[in-house]
């Protein structure tokens, strides 16, 4: 009988303790999410449910200097030579642009190879705003129309772009006073020539 209880005391003893610490360890873990942080950089995700988290950015919430929006979560901006995909993956603050999918330092907006949404936003003199599969196939680029000789075909990049519902104006892919022609003879081979015969 004794030791029946002893054993049933113990177990209470176990149960009650237990209990007690999953308390203290909620309160804390509550306390401490509720605390400010003086640290800028610090930044804690929040669970809303399981699997569910707080964006730490978006188009209208943007990401502290030094960083990048990517999946709704701030990370760090990319160095020099690192691959990029879009605008403003590079590290601005240190002079960098993405040029043909690069991190590139001495490039501004708007230059040949920087990411564009409309003609007017390519400053170089002979550039078009055209889609390059290779580096993003939903953003396009800036591109320099082809000097004499180069080749423009059979496959032409820059093709019609839609934006916003309306068609860019025609733009390369030769430049101006060039046309593209046909020169192949057995097959289809078009490179840029002038558009007049020289002497005429």
């Amino acid at each position: 009988m004794v030791a029946k209880m002893l054993r049933a005391f113990r177990f209470a003893l176990v149960v009650f303790f237990v209990a007690g610490n999953c308390e203290k360890l909620s309160k804390r873990m509550i306390n401490e999410d509720d605390l400010p942080t003086n640290d800028d950089t610090t930044r804690v995700k929040k669970m809303i449910a399981p699997g569910y988290y707080t964006q730490e950015c978006n188009s209208q919430k943007k990401c502290e200097k030094g960083k990048y929006c990517h999946m709704f979560l701030c990370v760090d901006c990319l160095k020099e030579n690192v691959a990029c995909t879009q605008n403003g993956q590079c590290c601005v603050d240190q002079g960098l642009f993405c040029v043909y999918g690069r991190c590139k330092a001495g490039a501004s907006k708007g230059a040949a190879g920087t990411f564009c949404d409309r003609q007017s936003d390519c400053k170089e003199p002979e550039t078009c705003c055209v889609r390059e599969p290779a580096i993003n196939p939903a953003i396009s680029v800036c591109k320099p129309g082809l000097d004499e000789h180069q080749t423009c075909g059979p496959y032409n990049q820059y093709r019609a772009v839609y934006i916003g519902g309306t068609v860019q104006a025609a733009c390369g892919p030769c430049k101006s006073d060039l046309t593209c022609k046909q020169v192949g003879i057995f097959g289809v081979h078009q490179i840029c020539l002038p558009a007049k015969p020289a002497g005429k």
